[in-house]
């Protein structure tokens, strides 16, 4: 695996949160910083209560988008490292995701180890009246920002080039996760 599919790789596994873009029926668009996790297949899961902008934003448009930054990069000072995808979002009572809810834990367990303050941790999301569900972004397209300079601009512009994560993914997934 080459060293920048390596880093790409890796900031998934590193980072708690992701940016998720969501737009309302109307086109009006929103963003809000998600706590993520992620399976083998590199589909991105997040737990949301069903009154936030973002929840009605995907039951009224499932199309979403998000992005990954590496915020200890420090400007200037080589290459950022930041991931992109598209895709559309499917929501789920927790109920229709407990083959899953192992995974998950020890995705958490894995990425908290070695932090030096705990995470606060809030109730589990229940079925039923519980205001909680799943939602998850299958990704239909995924782009990194590239290592190599911009062909037009030169450096330091940044952009950012379609990406193939499955493999290396996968079976970083399975070594990490085991």
């Amino acid at each position: 695996m080459s060293d920048w599919i390596e880093d790409v790789t890796d900031l998934i596994f590193e980072s708690s949160f992701m940016t998720l873009a969501t737009a309302d029926d109307d086109g009006l668009p929103w963003v809000s910083p998600v706590e993520f996790v992620c399976d083998e297949d590199l589909r991105f899961y997040w737990n949301s209560v069903i009154d936030s902008r973002h929840s009605r934003n995907v039951r009224a448009n499932p199309r979403a988008a998000l992005s990954i930054y590496d915020s200890a990069y420090v400007a200037m000072d080589g290459q950022p490292t930041a991931l992109y995808g598209e895709g559309s979002v499917e929501e789920f009572h927790r109920s229709d995701m407990a083959d899953l809810l192992p995974s998950f834990e020890r995705w958490i367990a894995w990425r908290d180890t070695g932090r030096t303050a705990p995470r606060a941790h809030r109730g589990d999301p229940q079925d039923g009246e519980s205001p909680w569900r799943f939602y998850r972004l299958t990704l239909t397209a995924l782009y990194a920002l590239s290592p190599d300079e911009h062909p037009q601009h030169g450096w330091p512009a940044s952009w950012r080039v379609p990406v193939d994560l499955t493999d290396s993914f996968s079976r970083a997934y399975r070594s990490r996760l085991a």
